[in-house]
């Protein structure tokens, strides 16, 4: 975000501007409450975009308002965000086709239910965090500010409505443990011949829109694998709660 250091608990709830919050922003489809991007890309950006339709307000609300205290961050401010404010020139889908493994993952009742947003009504939440030194003696390395926007809601139809939408695609993807076997997800965010994937490269090659140059993963490659998503390479690993790799892409 270029203009965070501007905002202030007095001017939050004026501030929020989706264009800069997206753009260059880490995009976490299936999220749940994990913040092991932030740890280990806000190097690298100070706006995360999360996106899960497993967890529910009540359980990202207070995760929002308290998870971050602990490590040294005072809220600057938390708000619900509206469809409107999402999507303020609207949205209208390209209605992309389902593959064979798709439409068979949308025959099970529990993954069709939330992919449908039955029993689950999509919100958004936007908060700012600020470092502060007097909350933790370890200061360094530590993003002095950053935003955190979690959208209640399927990810790649997120990523259409919000990033397409608006003709940005995220600096980096983070994914870490989606649920794509026993879980809940209706696609392979994986799969370069998938949903989450093809979105990006429709987004990139319609709209000029540069595609995501990290890729933050713990799906099980070795450092000499190559990666699953194409022209990414190994970068370096990072311990997070568990070895997690960073790939970078050479930009076009």
């Amino acid at each position: 975000m270029k203009n965070i250091d501007k905002i202030t608990k007095e001017n939050f709830n004026e501030s929020f501007n989706i264009v800069d919050i997206l753009s260059d922003s880490v995009f976490y489809p299936a999220a749940g409450i994990d913040a092991r991007d932030i740890e280990c890309l806000s190097n690298l950006s100070n706006s995360f975009v999360h996106v899960d339709y497993s967890t529910p307000k009540e359980v990202i609300e207070p995760g929002m308002r308290n998870h971050f205290e602990g490590v040294g961050y005072d809220l600057i401010g938390l708000k619900h965000i509206s469809k409107l404010e999402l999507t303020p020139n609207d949205f209208q889908s390209q209605n992309f086709r389902f593959n064979n493994h798709e439409n068979e993952r949308l025959k099970i009742d529990f993954i069709r239910d939330r992919f449908y947003c039955r029993n689950f009504n999509p919100f958004a939440f936007w908060a700012v965090y600020e470092l502060n030194p007097k909350k933790t003696g370890l200061t360094e390395g530590k993003i002095k500010k950053f935003s955190l926007l979690h959208i209640g809601g399927e990810a790649c139809a997120t990523l259409e409505a919000v990033y397409i939408g608006n003709k940005i695609n995220p600096l980096a993807v983070s994914i870490i443990s989606p649920g794509e076997g026993y879980g809940d997800n209706w696609t392979i965010f994986r799969d370069p011949e998938f949903r989450l994937y093809q979105n990006l490269i429709y987004n990139y090659r319609i709209n000029k829109a540069a595609m995501p140059k990290f890729l933050l993963t713990n799906m099980g490659l070795s450092d000499a694998e190559p990666c699953f998503w194409p022209e990414y390479t190994f970068l370096n690993r990072t311990y997070s709660d568990g070895w997690l790799q960073r790939f970078s892409r050479q930009q076009e």
